[in-house]
């Protein structure tokens, strides 16, 4: 990273580490040089949540190899090691280590930057437009191909079609303003921007309280941040870049194992607490999705492992959706 002693770290970049080796030893080696050659002084922050599949030994062997450098290394306790977890405590780290630091970077495994002016980029932007709490970037795979950055408030229609046939309806695409031009940057809003990865404005993280690791461990933890910062009255802006890449190579973390029924549970409440608790009326609606799509999954599964595993997802819904997937 950018070391000089004369002035403050103005940035941390936080990462959460989880049975992704190959992914994190990319993501962390492009973000160190990127940070190295950068204007301003800045930490990394890495959570260990508890890999075994020789994350943890490779980021020892890192903090020994850049003993020199602002590089720290937390390890999740038994009790605190969600997705969620590893953010606030890094955040709640960086503020505490690095007192003046303004910025802080949500960056993931599966994100990698060849250059530092989208963080540059950023820090400018963020310095400029006072209402924002956060920017994030356009970002693509490393063939090239674009990949999602944000998205629009889900509403309740979205939640009872379900993800397949709402993404085909275009209900979840970013509800973006007209792209702006400051200073050469251009940029837009909308009303989520994932944290992939995501530069923070520290007086909107503090404000907002960080993550509710609590209700959202996983999924919807952005999307949750967001609409709690919009109600406080910060927007979230995208950068347009070629230089940041979010692919995880088709290596899902360990994390994703109960991604579906995460999902439901998190959205499910992620709309109670927003929309209102007339969303509640929403589950016998939401019952059917489920009995329809176990039907559809019943023959298949007879051959089919995948689909096997599916089916028992879907029957595992339609025991728990009447209490909240819980």
């Amino acid at each position: 990273m950018n070391q000089n002693s004369e002035r403050p770290i103005e940035l941390v970049a936080i990462i959460n580490s989880f049975n992704r080796r190959s992914l994190l030893e990319r993501a962390l080696g492009s973000l160190t040089e990127a940070l190295r050659s950068a204007r301003f002084p800045s930490a990394i922050i890495v959570f260990e949540a508890g890999s075994n599949d020789g994350s943890s030994e490779f980021l020892n062997a890192w903090r020994e190899n850049h003993s020199g450098e602002n590089f720290v290394l937390i390890n999740a306790s038994p009790d605190r090691g969600s997705f969620s977890d590893g953010v606030n405590i890094g955040c709640a780290e960086a503020i505490v280590r690095f007192p003046q630091c303004r910025w802080l970077l949500l960056y993931e495994t599966d994100n990698c930057l060849t250059t530092p002016e989208p963080l540059e980029k950023g820090i400018s932007l963020l310095k400029r437009e006072a209402q924002l709490a956060a920017a994030g970037f356009t970002v693509k795979q490393h063939d090239g191909k674009f990949y999602g950055y944000g998205m629009r408030f889900p509403t309740a229609l979205s939640f009872v079609l379900g993800q397949n046939l709402a993404a085909r309806l275009n209900l979840h695409a970013p509800n973006n303003s007209a792209w702006r031009l400051s200073d050469g940057i251009r940029w837009r809003t909308c009303d989520v921007v994932f944290t992939s990865p995501l530069l923070v404005r520290r007086e909107a993280w503090e404000q907002s309280g960080g993550l509710d690791a609590a209700n959202f461990p996983f999924s919807d933890t952005d999307l949750d941040w967001a609409w709690r910062c919009a109600k406080l009255g910060w927007k979230m802006a995208i950068i347009a870049s070629d230089h940041v890449v979010h692919d995880n190579l088709e290596q899902l973390s360990a994390w994703s194992a109960n991604r579906a029924l995460d999902f439901h549970r998190n959205r499910f409440r992620l709309l109670k607490r927003h929309r209102g608790k007339h969303v509640g009326l929403l589950k016998p609606f939401l019952f059917l999705r489920h009995w329809l799509e176990t039907m559809i999954l019943a023959g298949p599964s007879a051959a089919d492992p995948i689909a096997k595993d599916k089916l028992a997802k879907r029957r595992q819904m339609l025991r728990t959706v009447w209490s909240d997937y819980s």
